[in-house]
């Protein structure tokens, strides 16, 4: 079996992305040996059409700008990745006929652009709810690396003259709504015949860099097939055919652990389920692994700071 989630030892297509991470934070007075610093990186290496960097080295530099002193650091980066005329996957997206369609774009090809979050969806109704999750564990970037991915997604929608609405509360800022109807919305047929054109090339860049789901991803999408049963270290481990030593071992190596992978996604999980109305508390506690509605409360007091009464609708 193939090893989920192996950043360390392969290579990330970075394109024109991370030097568009660079001239933003530039611009900002930020010097390039400051964000390069530990990296073993240099700015020559990042301006090659098909620039590839370890995940090592991407965590780092993510490290490194979370020190520029600038909260709308995220928005610009994205805004700038997006609007990129280098970068074939931004091409694509942005000329798919449907938002509908371009986000299956971006969630098939995004190895090619951001592979260190993916998307929980859930249908509300005529709602579509979409809350970014960590595919890998980032560490202190972590927050960074998911804000830049929601930013983009904001960005997307605004080129396409559609309004994404952001989660409301701190605790959901990674979270988009989009309506049905806003998916359906088709862009003019000239566009069809470039969207053809930029789907090659990410095909040919597919087979460049396969798909490969990271490490917590492949973790969340088996714990999400086993609600509400929650996998122990031991069974994760069997799943991978690693020995428990072996799978602590790897989430170190991207500055996680077991019981921080899972609270991370108790805490996504809750704030989901807690805008539909039809889940009591009690029922939420159940699916989520806690004994009773207390515990319930209190853990989501803790991610939060607020009662879960305060993410009910209405």
């Amino acid at each position: 079996m193939r090893r989920p989630g192996s950043y360390s030892q392969k290579q990330l297509l970075a394109g024109h992305g991370v030097a568009d991470l660079l001239q933003a934070a530039q611009r900002r007075g930020v010097l390039s040996h400051q964000l390069l610093a530990g990296t073993r990186l240099f700015e020559a290496d990042l301006q090659k059409p098909q620039c590839r960097m370890d995940f090592v080295a991407l965590r780092q530099l993510l490290a490194n700008l979370t020190k520029v002193p600038s909260p709308e650091l995220p928005a610009v980066i994205a805004q700038a990745i997006l609007l990129n005329p280098q970068i074939p996957l931004c091409r694509l997206v942005l000329a798919a006929p449907t938002l509908n369609k371009a986000l299956r774009y971006l969630w098939f090809y995004r190895q090619q652009l951001w592979p260190l979050c993916f998307p929980l969806l859930q249908w509300q109704g005529a709602t579509l709810r979409l809350t970014l999750l960590p595919a890998v564990g980032m560490g202190q970037a972590q927050p960074l690396a998911l804000a830049i991915c929601q930013q983009f997604l904001l960005a997307l929608c605004t080129a396409r003259q559609v309004q994404g609405e952001p989660g409301r509360a701190p605790a959901a800022a990674q979270t988009l709504q989009l309506m049905s109807a806003q998916l359906a919305q088709p862009l003019p047929e000239y566009q069809r015949a470039q969207c053809r054109q930029w789907r090659q090339i990410c095909c040919q860049q597919a087979k460049l860099l396969p798909r490969e789901p990271g490490l917590l991803e492949w973790l969340s999408r088996q714990q999400l097939r086993r609600l509400p049963d929650w996998l122990s270290p031991d069974e994760a481990a069997a799943l991978l055919h690693l020995h428990p030593a072996a799978l602590k071992r790897l989430l170190a190596e991207q500055d996680c652990s077991f019981s921080q992978w899972q609270d991370t996604l108790r805490n996504q999980l809750a704030l989901c389920w807690l805008s539909q109305p039809e889940l009591s508390n009690r029922l939420l506690a159940a699916r989520l692994g806690y004994s009773d509605e207390h515990n319930f409360r209190r853990a989501v007091k803790r991610w939060t700071g607020l009662l879960p009464s305060a993410f009910r609708p209405g």
